[in-house]
């Protein structure tokens, strides 16, 4: 009898803990078994595999290529069953169908409304979870199962190799003030004008701000004086507000809020640009609400003004 007729999803999640901690005594803990039966089945596992899967030494474990990869696709396997529990839930009640999206904050406030609209025109009755997060978190998750196709900034050498990747349109960058602000009545705002204000920016290690400082640099401009960090864009806008402080943003975003949060797009040229994309699984390139959605947001994409 093959080896995978034997485990379990359970045995699947140990190895998944074991690779990532190298502990025994600490991953027997967190399954509520004792460290004799976690080694039991380890051996157990090897032998039924002819293969051996950790290196044992006096600290732990460390896993070998195989493990690795192994675990690698248990998670991929928990992920979809995961998804399998929902999607029985789900249709208990009046929603048929599934799709589980991923956005970056760009997306979930410039193109995420559109798309979804159309989508939900398109299927009425399909449950959509929506999960927002930077793109290296999105990523993971969609690698694993948990995510069916996700839209995000895609900066230079972000896409993961083992997913299908689609450019949807360039993301300009801008500089956002609010109508108090003294540069908002100024027609021709200078740099050396916006750089003499305080600026709200992301953290040092987010996508976006990384963007604005090579953009920066790249201009042969000063550092700003960076007075408030935020990792939400919708709340570095709200943050300006009868303040005089400048706020970075995509274009597209600027063009979705500016109404309501009342902003100034400052007339700055800005060299540099994100762009926006479409992340899949190519195992679902046929699966047709994926492919349905991903069409509302091409459909979308070419609506933004940028």
């Amino acid at each position: 009898m093959d080896w995978s007729y034997k485990i379990r999803l359970r045995n699947l999640q140990m190895l998944v803990r074991l690779c990532e901690l190298g502990n025994m005594s600490q991953v027997a803990r967190e399954f509520n078994v004792t460290q004799p039966a976690l080694s039991k089945w380890i051996g157990e596992f090897e032998a039924n595999i002819e293969v051996p899967l950790f290196e044992r030494h006096a600290r732990g474990l460390t896993p070998l290529p195989l493990a690795l990869e192994l675990a690698r696709q248990a998670k991929g396997i928990v992920g979809r069953l995961d998804r399998a529990c929902a999607i029985v839930r789900y249709m208990k009640n009046p929603a048929i169908g599934q799709l589980a999206i991923g956005v970056s904050p760009v997306v979930a406030i410039a193109l995420l409304p559109g798309a979804l609209g159309e989508f939900h025109r398109l299927h009425p009755k399909v449950f959509v979870h929506i999960q927002e997060n930077t793109l290296d978190h999105l990523n993971s998750k969609l690698l694993s199962g948990e995510l069916d196709v996700v839209i995000g900034r895609i900066e230079e050498g972000q896409p993961a190799p083992d997913l299908g990747y689609e450019k949807l349109c360039d993301t300009p960058l801008c500089l956002a003030v609010c109508l108090s602000h003294p540069l908002s009545s100024i027609e021709g705002v200078t740099w050396a004008q916006a750089l003499s204000y305080p600026w709200v920016a992301p953290p040092p290690a987010s996508p976006f701000r990384k963007l604005l400082d090579l953009t920066l640099e790249a201009m042969g401009l000063a550092m700003p004086n960076f007075l408030i960090e935020s990792s939400h864009i919708y709340t570095s806008a709200l943050l300006v507000k009868d303040t005089d402080l400048i706020v970075p943003m995509s274009r597209a975003t600027a063009q979705c809020v500016q109404s309501s949060m009342k902003l100034k797009v400052l007339d700055l040229k800005i060299g540099n640009h994100g762009s926006m994309g479409l992340l899949w699984r190519p195992e679902d390139k046929d699966e047709t609400l994926i492919q349905d959605f991903m069409s509302c947001a091409r459909r979308q994409s070419l609506k933004m003004v940028v």
